[in-house]
């Protein structure tokens, strides 16, 4: 007689209908069940959606996985909302199904979060280790005929149980090869971005209150064997993948170990991407760790026509300095190099990269962080101008709702005044959704409106030059920057845009988003309009009074 199995159903929306999805959390819960739990055998592990380039609704999205008794879903910032229609659609078409949450974007600071999304039966505490949880879940499911209880779940949000879980000795990339196969060369055939993670290390011993990084802060890292990696990453390039999201939280912490796996992967032609460096105080370690970077990166100049040449191929250290501000630094709770040390290390990578040839590196500046003030704001600006760095600004400050930072007693003891706004574009080059699923889909979360070390009317100067200054720079300052400083420049210029006509109807929009008392409007877009186009549009079509405004000034 055949016994029919329980099927469990896996659900995790992309970014953007343009991206494929990443399902790697769903593999490793497979490969971990298979060897901790108690009845793999009575399951059945359907395959996860990834075509949502071609989905028109959640309805399509069920129609692949139908009739689930489990459905796990992975939730984040850009796709909870698609997650709860889902979830709200298979409750309405299949009542008796399970249906569990997971990932970081759950409210547990917000007492309203469980009234406001109660079609989820289980949740698994976020950053905290999926695949124990799946274990505990399964085996109870089956023990107890469907009927499981919270509390016999570790990491369940309502359980005390907290099981460990470390990292696996075994190569899930290998493991699920056809199914990485299968959705890499779909990602090609449809010209889709990519999305896969590779995790080398888990957990984070920092505390930084506006991160939720999804291996747990204030926790000890653990690591996965070197050899295991190396399978790990020949089986991505076997499978089509030449980029894999690096998802260790603090590159080079164990050195030698990291760097190899970083030259590995590079000579096997997969670059790890979006790499997040050790949080250390040490300057020069900082610097070694640059040094080593581009030792294996870059060619000798007797091998220029190597592949990272040829085939446009960088990889580029991220400036990470988030704030110049030493009191913001301190405020986030975040451990790092002190302002002075940033800025040298800053202007160590960007010697490197101008020398070697590299691309402007990235710089990693958020916006309006508590602690800081519209004097640090313009300090910033001569390290933007440094970098030449004119194709980026600064991060929207994003309060996620499981960091410290979404705390009510953290938001009062700072005087931290949130307001919702949304975005409904992917990225700032405009990059838009294609389909009907993702088309007029908007992504709300708060930002900071004001704090105890600026204004309202501080933040809003700031908002608009965060904006501004990069055309400034490109179009006007050539003309003057052997007379005045980069800032001051950037001072000098707000003084003569708040006064045009153009100003009045910009400042109306970003009063009106950072008004809590508003409705959340975008903060991609003003009126309709990118945002930078609309700032690129009053420079340029003032260029002229700027400039005549900037002479008599400074002559």
């Amino acid at each position: 007689m055949l016994i029919q199995k329980s099927k469990i159903a896996f659900v995790n929306p992309p970014h953007a209908d343009w991206a494929l999805a990443n399902n790697m959390t769903y593999l490793m819960m497979q490969s971990h069940y298979k060897r901790f739990g108690k009845y793999y055998n009575k399951f059945e592990w359907l395959e996860a959606p990834y075509r949502f380039n071609q989905y028109k609704n959640v309805e399509e999205i069920y129609n692949e996985i139908p009739n689930a008794n489990i459905y796990l879903i992975s939730s984040y910032v850009w796709n909870y909302d698609l997650c709860d229609l889902f979830v709200e659609h298979i409750k309405k078409v299949n009542k008796d199904a399970i249906c569990i949450l997971g990932g970081p974007h759950i409210g547990t600071n917000d007492t309203e979060f469980f009234k406001t999304r109660p079609n989820y039966d289980f949740i698994c505490q976020p950053t905290k280790p999926g695949e124990v949880f799946i274990e505990d879940f399964l085996n109870f499911y089956i023990d107890n005929k469907g009927k499981v209880n919270k509390q016999d779940i570790s990491w369940e949000i309502n359980s005390k149980k907290q099981t460990k879980c470390g990292l696996p000795d075994y190569s899930i990339y290998e493991e699920h090869f056809d199914y990485l196969k299968k959705t890499c060369d779909y990602s090609k055939q449809n010209k889709l971005e990519s999305s896969l993670v590779l995790e080398t290390t888990r957990g984070c011993p920092y505390k930084c209150v506006y991160c939720e990084w999804g291996g747990g802060l204030d926790t000890k890292i653990i690591t996965k064997k070197v050899d295991i990696v190396k399978k790990d990453i020949v089986a991505i390039k076997l499978a089509g993948y030449t980029n894999a999201f690096l998802t260790d939280a603090n590159f080079g912490a164990f050195e030698n170990r990291d760097l190899e796996i970083f030259k590995f992967a590079w000579e096997q032609g997969v670059n790890l991407t979006d790499i997040s460096t050790i949080k250390s105080k040490d300057l020069d370690r900082r610097k070694r760790l640059v040094d080593c970077w581009f030792e294996i990166v870059v060619p000798k100049k007797e091998n220029r026509n190597a592949k990272y040449a040829k085939d446009g191929i960088f990889i580029v250290p991220t400036v990470a300095i988030q704030s110049i501000s030493d009191e913001a630094m301190k405020v986030a709770k975040r451990v790092d190099l002190t302002s002075e040390d940033k800025i040298k290390l800053s202007k160590y990578i960007e010697k490197q990269c101008r020398e070697k040839g590299y691309p402007v590196p990235a710089l990693e500046l958020i916006l309006g962080m508590p602690g800081s003030t519209l004097k640090d704001f313009y300090d910033e600006i001569e390290l933007i101008w440094d970098f030449k760095a004119f194709s980026q600004n600064r991060h929207d400050y994003m309060i996620l709702p499981d960091s410290v930072l979404s705390k009510k007693e953290y938001l009062d003891e700072y005087k931290i005044q949130p307001v919702k706004v949304y975005t409904d574009l992917i990225d700032e080059d405009g990059v838009d959704n294609l389909y009907s699923l993702y088309k007029t889909k908007k992504n709300y979360f708060y930002t900071i409106q004001s704090c105890y070390s600026f204004t309202k009317e501080d933040m809003h100067e700031m908002w608009f030059m965060n904006q501004a200054c990069n055309i400034l720079f490109e179009l006007i300052y050539p003309l003057y920057k052997n007379q005045i400083c980069p800032s001051d420049f950037c001072k000098e210029c707000y003084k003569i845009l708040k006064i045009l006509p153009e100003f009045r109807e910009i400042n109306n929009y970003i009063i009106d988003l950072l008004d809590i008392n508003t409705e959340p409007k975008s903060i991609k877009k003003i009126n309709g309009k990118l945002r930078t186009d609309v700032f690129n549009e009053i420079v340029s079509n003032n260029k002229s009074i700027v400039i005549s405004e900037l002479f008599k000034k400074l002559n």
